[in-house]
């Protein structure tokens, strides 16, 4: 009987500190915003060793907002991931490729050729560019 809640215990305190230990991988986390026009973009970001993930919020003129949930990997200086958004008044969320370029201290929004292969969105291997970002995301000073 002892030995059993001796197990226990040592079972249940295994878990705890592998649940723990992923808490402690953060290596950033941060606010990002950028204003371009009437529009703006916040980004909150998660940053792992080599995964990602955070919000974003885009509001544009007339109260339009557009919230997302972003996840992905780190590949050097580049996030690739989705954005799991939904859409203005909408009642379903949409999925849509996401990537960003970390130049300094800033992010900077890409684009691409959008293609969807068995119902995923992404962006063609090779047509990802950061050449005229829809988007500047400059750090928030806290």
């Amino acid at each position: 009987m002892r030995l059993n809640i001796l197990f226990s215990l040592l079972y249940i305190l295994f878990f705890i500190t592998s649940c723990n230990q992923e808490r402690s991988k953060i290596q950033t986390e941060k606010d990002f915003i950028s204003i371009v026009d009437r529009d703006t973009s916040r980004l909150h970001l998660v940053l792992y060793k080599d995964r990602f993930h955070g919000k974003i919020i885009n509001t544009k003129p007339g109260g339009y907002i557009v919230k997302g949930e972003i996840n992905g990997k780190i590949v050097g200086d580049t996030l690739e991931g989705d954005n799991l958004y939904t859409p203005f008044k909408w009642a379903n969320q949409k999925r849509a490729p996401i990537v960003l370029l970390k130049k300094g201290e800033n992010y900077l929004l890409g684009n691409g050729i959008l293609s969807i292969h068995l119902g995923i969105p992404h962006f063609m291997p090779g047509s990802i560019n950061f050449d005229n970002p829809k988007h500047t995301y400059l750090p928030v000073q806290k």
